[in-house]
């Protein structure tokens, strides 16, 4: 079973109750502010985060650079509750949307991911769906209701940019698409339960270079209306879509993950404050 731990005490993680409007703050209906604070995380025995800290902003796009191995996607999962789902999980630390812990009593898992939703490396359309129906997914699953679908399906493949090519073939099966397209499709069905802060981990490594500067200028386009916090071992990447960069470093094999510097994207490749910071997004290693 997950646990999470303070950095003075152990529980057990157990389903919390159903979050409410109350509880989701008055940035409900818009992008929101994701503060991790002291954030350290294990599989089992192995510490693989220490004492990672960063403040992502509303309406912003936040790069999680770093080589392999250095717990940025572990950090990314520990930002909705995804991380507990590995059995013998553990966090210690708190991660706050806009000011509400999402490990508190007082929010549920379930409500906390449709707040926080998630997109992950390889695009994983539900293989039975319709693109329609794939859009939709989401808010069955939640048991949210969708209102008017049609409105729900265009207004979410509109976000995604990807209405226009698909407007005409809804009721295809969501794996006709193409790789990049079917990505924007994932997209779409993360955006339909209106989330506030959208998790991108590597969403574009999959894809060739066409697609990938077409998910890039949806991240840029959606950046406008939603917190977003995106995972890349691509530095041009990280400099063209975000505006803020944290950089995660492993410094010795075996030790866990650190932040090693954070800030703004521009000062953090032309004028960042650790050399390592300025060895890695220069290429001299990672």
């Amino acid at each position: 079973m997950s646990t999470h731990l303070d950095h003075d005490q152990q529980h057990t993680t157990t389903e919390p109750p159903v979050l409410t409007p109350q509880h989701l703050g008055p940035a409900a209906q818009g992008a929101s502010s994701l503060t991790a604070t002291d954030v350290s995380c294990w599989f089992g025995s192995r510490q693989v985060l220490e004492r990672c800290s960063l403040s992502m902003e509303p309406g912003k796009v936040t790069a999680l650079i770093g080589p392999s191995g250095c717990g940025k996607s572990t950090f990314l999962r520990t930002l909705n509750r995804m991380h507990e789902v590995v059995p013998g999980a553990k966090i210690a630390g708190t991660v706050e949307l806009d000011g509400q812990d999402i490990y508190g009593e007082d929010l549920g898992v379930t409500e906390v991911r449709m707040a926080i939703g998630m997109v992950f490396q390889k695009p994983n359309p539900f293989p039975s769906m319709s693109i329609r129906d794939n859009v939709l997914a989401g808010l069955r699953l939640s048991g949210k209701s969708a209102g008017d679908k049609d409105t729900v399906v265009e207004e979410s493949l509109r976000r995604a940019g990807l209405w226009n090519e698909v407007k005409d073939r809804l009721h295809d099966g969501g794996m006709s698409l193409s790789g990049g397209q079917q990505q924007r499709l994932c997209i779409a069905r993360s955006l339909a339960v209106h989330p506030r802060v959208l998790l991108m981990d590597e969403p574009c490594s999959a894809l060739d270079p066409i697609s990938t500067r077409v998910v890039e200028e949806t991240v840029i386009e959606l950046a406008h209306q939603i917190t977003i916090v995106i995972v890349t071992h691509n530095m041009q990447q990280a400099q063209r879509v975000s505006s803020q960069c944290a950089f995660f470093l492993v410094e010795e094999q075996k030790q866990p993950g650190r932040i090693v510097e954070a800030g703004d994207t521009a000062t953090l490749f032309t004028n960042p404050k650790d050399q390592r910071t300025l060895d890695y997004v220069t290429g001299r290693f990672g």
